[in-house]
């Protein structure tokens, strides 16, 4: 009897601790030893007339109140009750009695589309205690970005104010604390032409509007707007754009221009006089770092104190000019942390109990013995478990990869397509916001929008469009879906954006921010002059994309989860009737079936089982010899054979090679070899020799492999690599060597040995790749001309003074010519062929003193390429001698030069006909 009361008293305990941890999931995933809470992507703070801080943080995810001494009194999570959607806070204001409201916004799964907004109100402890005034955006109306339409939330002499946005019009609600719902208190209309932008207002009598061109209007209580900012001589620059507008106790204006870096304040009884009220240079002689570019909200509090929030810092500025410390954190409360210890400890203590529950369970009831039943179940279902995950892994893995890539192609195509949406001579007409919906602007707008007409009717699939504009080194957000974006805002410079704007290119790259992790791609927008002006972006959130892969996962599991347990269920009920050492056989049998040679049978019967056992584990030996073997072999075989050669003949092993394997294809061909490598063999013994050249191999081989290469047969001073994807592989390739060069060279000296040249020949054509030999010895090989072709070429490195050197094949079937950097070396006749070639000089991987020369002059160098094939000799060789004194290295433009002077004096032979002969 008292065993049974004991028991009934753990169950108890046990299921006391699980509530009292279920309650506190919240405070049980924090360590009570983290006494602070970081405040990270903050977007809105404001100050009660306690001095209590509220803040939203954490993506719009989080709501922290934190007293004046920064101790966290409570935090408002936001709860998602359906997967599909994504909830946010937006906007805070408080009452007199500390009750907060906010707006929860509801949008698409890719945080992008507005679907419903709802203010909320919570009581001064944190909890909810109301929503009202909802608004519903239907999917067939005109989709709000990010934002909605309510706006300027705000508690002024305990009387709740609002606005709610319509496109060129404002209305103002109102509704004092304790009433049952708002009222409206006026509607204002905007002039013709003219957007809502941001609206503040601190009641029917003083209500001021943003526009999205720029402008601010003052509402008359007729309806009338009257301009207040910017009037005719306010000195502003076209780009000049208020945005966050607040008011201070006194009614005069504090907004902020991105463009100037600047928080100003404008008082409308003296509107020609504009203060600056905070800069980035005034909070660095207070010793603050302040940054424009991460600033997300500002606001004026009731003493006038500026508050502006940044990604992760807030930052006051007080009445008299005195910035105040940023604060970046909160701390908790002793109450606080004192009551996570305890939840820990009663999860500590309920985790001890458990234990001394599983031991009671282990010493009584199962009298010390473990059923073979229980030992299957331990050793099965962690195998099975852990073959389920390594299967869901790999399919959401191969899943995600194939989804990226394709978004990423499908990313791209449109990019590139901007160029042919938005007229780059139009869009350097756009000099000021006051270009907002204009004709251009709409055009602009609408073209934007119909790349994603197929799912006007649905969502945009996570798809986001925005238009920059490029103009004296700066670039502009001009046109985005977001609408809290206006334009001419200055967007920071990046890698990516740089190589748009200066080489004209369609970039992909992505990121993750506090809306999601995003996939994008950017291309260049061309005036009628072929000039970069603007750029086209095409980016999509990734979170969609990501729940369903991770619902297909879930499926995946599900599915396997369930056919495992019938799978376990099988096995425990067919074993139970069976000898231990048998099923001890079988399960060991069925370990090796599965491959795992590592199986050994520990049986101890001493009967003829245990002989089998014994049996097995010499067999499975012996398998585990000869699997060790043979992987041994294999591994050998390939790094003789390459694994890329057997995938050109479609064969899955070297077993499957036979004498005559052959297939024809077009390739990149590659020959890169040591110059005058005989000349340093000689001063070298046998063993130097073969440590250099291995060395040697070993440190340029890779750049042929991590440029999708092979390296078809090594030459002793250098190697044969094919190259059978795109020729900007094999031409990186070479550019990786050629720089390599330089820091190898700088070790050689570091050593004390001279320093080594090199020269590449590339080539594309036709090639017959297989096997010859005879039965007992096969040999991989290449069969072509233009392998021929392709060391010759690298023979004419030296005499032309190149360091890669590339027919007019590779060039063609560049790409992206733009990327490259080399010059047009004319017509070459090349030994042992009988048309000449058009020859390249690739000089992008030389030392920056050789590169910037032959840069300099390669306009003067390919003219005079030009003269000379038309036979202008004495006019050719004018413009070499120009070359050769910039550059006296040139070995190319000097020996143009002597054969110019040659035919101008004596004149050419007759079968001349305009090309270059290299000896």
């Amino acid at each position: 009897m008292k065993k049974y009361m004991v028991a009934l008293l753990i169950v108890v305990l046990l299921a006391a601790v699980s509530y009292v941890i279920y309650r506190n999931l919240d405070v049980i995933t924090n360590s009570p030893l983290q006494q602070k809470t970081q405040l990270t992507s903050i977007s809105k703070a404001i100050t009660d007339k306690h001095n209590n801080t509220y803040i939203i943080h954490n993506s719009k995810k989080n709501i922290v109140k934190l007293d004046p001494q920064g101790a966290v009194v409570y935090t408002i999570k936001i709860s998602d009750s359906r997967r599909t959607d994504i909830h946010n806070f937006n906007g805070l204001a408080v009452d007199e009695a500390g009750s907060l409201y906010t707006t929860r916004m509801t949008l698409d799964p890719y945080g992008l589309v507005v679907k419903s907004e709802r203010i909320v109100r919570f009581t001064p402890d944190g909890k909810e205690d109301d929503s009202f005034f909802p608004l519903e955006y239907p999917s067939n109306e005109t989709k709000r970005f990010r934002y909605g339409s309510l706006k300027s939330l705000a508690v002024q002499n305990n009387v709740l104010t609002f606005f709610v946005e319509a496109s060129n019009k404002v209305t103002l609600y109102r509704m004092p604390v304790g009433a049952a719902a708002p009222v409206a208190a006026g509607t204002w209309q905007l002039p013709e032409g003219k957007y809502v932008a941001s609206v503040v207002g601190n009641g029917a009598s003083l209500v001021y509007v943003s526009t999205r061109s720029g402008e601010i209007y003052r509402m008359q209580a007729a309806g009338e707007a009257e301009l207040v900012y910017p009037l005719v001589g306010i000195d502003r620059t076209r780009k000049n754009f208020p945005e966050h507008l607040s008011l201070d106790a006194s009614g005069r204006l504090v907004y902020v221009d991105f463009a100037a870096k600047v928080v100003s304040r404008l008082d409308p009884a003296q509107p020609y006089i504009i203060e600056m009220l905070l800069t980035e240079d005034m909070a660095k002689q207070q010793g603050i770092e302040l940054s424009f570019g991460d600033m997300t909200s500002m606001n004026v509090e009731a003493d006038n104190t500026l508050i502006t929030t940044h990604e992760t810092q807030i930052i006051r500025l007080a009445p008299d000019g005195r910035l105040q410390p940023p604060l970046v954190e909160g701390s908790y409360s002793s109450g606080w942390i004192l009551k996570k210890w305890l939840v820990w400890v009663v999860a500590l203590a309920g985790l001890l109990l458990l234990i001394y529950a599983v031991r009671l369970f282990y010493i009584h009831v199962m009298d010390r013995r473990v059923s073979l039943m229980l030992k299957q179940m331990i050793v099965l279902i962690p195998i099975i478990v852990g073959s389920m995950v390594v299967v869901s892994y790999f399919i959401y893995t191969d899943f995600s990869e194939k989804m990226e890539e394709e978004s990423r192609g499908e990313l791209s195509l449109l990019a590139r397509n901007g160029r042919n949406l938005i007229d780059g001579d139009k869009l350097e007409k756009m000099t000021s916001p006051l270009d907002y919906k204009t004709g251009d602007y709409k055009v602009f707008r609408k073209n934007m929008d119909s790349i994603y007409d197929e799912n006007a009717e649905k969502d945009d699939g996570g798809f986001y469009k925005a238009l920059y504009k490029y103009e004296n080194g700066v670039l502009y957000r001009m046109i985005e879906d977001a609408d809290d974006v206006n334009m001419f805002i200055p967007f920071p410079k990046t890698e990516k954006n740089t190589k748009v704007v200066e080489l004209g290119t369609v970039e992909t790259d992505q990121w993750q921010d506090d809306t999601g992790y995003w996939m994008y791609a950017i291309g260049p927008i061309f005036n009628s002059s072929g000039k970069v002006v603007g750029i086209f972006e095409t980016s999509k959130n990734m979170e969609g994309v990501l729940q369903h892969r991770q619902k297909i996962l879930r499926n995946v599991v599900q599915n396997i989860a369930i056919i495992t347990l019938i799978l376990l269920a099988i096995v425990l009920l067919t074993s139970y009737y069976l000898l231990s050492s048998i099923r001890k056989l079988r399960n060991s049998a069925l370990a090796i079936s599965n491959g795992n040679w590592e199986t050994v049978v520990d049986i101890r019967s001493r009967d003829e089982v245990s002989d089998l056992g014994d049996s097995f584990n010499i067999m499975a030996a012996h398998i585990r010899s000869y699997i060790a073997k043979v992987t041994r072999v294999s591994e050998a075989y390939y790094r003789f054979v390459p694994q890329q050669f057997l995938h050109f003949l479609d064969k899955d092993s070297i077993l499957d090679v036979e004498l005559g394997d052959q297939v024809e294809q077009e390739m990149g061909i590659l020959i890169v070899n040591i110059r005058s490598f005989y000349l340093l063999s000689k001063r070298l013994t046998p063993e130097e020799n073969f440590n250099f050249v291995n060395s040697f191999l070993k440190r340029f081989g890779p750049y042929i492999r991590n440029n999708n290469g092979m390296i078809n047969k090594y030459l002793g001073a250098g190697f044969m690599a094919l190259f059978p994807n795109k020729a900007e592989e094999a031409l990186q390739g070479s550019i990786g060597m050629i720089k390599e060069l330089e820091v190898y060279n700088m070790h050689r000296a570091n050593s004390g040995y001279n320093p080594i040249d090199m020269g590449i020949g590339l080539h594309k054509g036709p090639l017959r790749l297989g096997i010859i030999g005879e039965e007992q010895r096969l040999e991989g090989n290449v069969i072509s001309d233009d392998v021929f072709l392709a060391s010759m070429l690298e023979r004419m490195t030296e005499p032309l003074g190149a360091s890669i050197l590339v027919t007019s094949f590779i060039i063609e079937a560049l790409e992206n010519r733009g990327s490259f950097q080399y010059r047009n070396l004319g017509m070459v006749r090349i030994e042992g062929k009988d048309e000449p070639l058009q020859l390249y000089d690739v000089y992008q991987g030389e030392p920056d003193t050789r590169k910037a020369l032959k840069e300099k002059t390669k306009a003067k160098f390919e003219q005079a390429i030009l003269l000379y094939q038309v036979g202008r000799f004495y006019d050719a060789r004018e413009a070499f001698l120009h070359v050769i004194k910039a550059n006296r290295q040139d070995k190319a433009a000097k020996l143009y030069f002597y054969l110019c002077d040659e035919y101008f004096q004596h004149g050419t032979t007759k079968d001349w006909n305009g090309t270059l002969s290299v000896s």
